[in-house]
């Protein structure tokens, strides 16, 4: 083999190792596919657990501040949470949607005076898909 003939082997040699084959793409584009569907499967349990933590910031601070608020302004605990968007006459509303009033899975808090859980004040509470109950008292967990 003379000097044209090697050069002109290893250059088609370095020209065959530039691209990639079907198979290795076919085989990129199936790992791709599985880890979105890994991904896809868990972004159930992440978005769900933020909901979780929503509705018990809501029972724990904002909603037991609109209900306090009713009780200094008004004088008494509203009735029912709806009372928080319809207060008596001079007091303006504590929430302006009823959506307000609807934890993260778009069902109503629910409200509860006296309480159960809380016989001196109030209940507020609402529970999770899995049936967790999600309230403004202390579980002891």
């Amino acid at each position: 083999m003379n000097y044209t003939q090697a050069f002109y082997y290893t250059t088609l040699l370095k020209r065959r190792k530039k691209g990639f084959t079907l198979i290795e793409i076919l085989i990129v584009l199936a790992l791709i596919g599985v880890i979105a569907t890994l991904t896809m499967s868990n972004i159930g349990g992440i978005f769900g657990g933020s909901q979780v933590k929503a509705a018990q910031q809501w029972v724990n601070s904002t909603g037991e501040a609109y209900v306090t608020s009713y009780l200094t302004l008004v004088g008494e605990y509203p009735s029912s949470l709806s009372d928080l968007q319809n207060p008596p006459d001079g007091i303006p509303p504590f929430v302006k949607r009823a959506s307000d009033l609807n934890d993260p899975w778009k069902k109503p808090y629910q409200y509860q005076y006296p309480g159960t859980n809380n016989p001196s004040s109030f209940d507020l509470f609402t529970s999770a898909p899995d049936g967790k109950i999600i309230g403004n008292w202390d579980t002891g967990n």
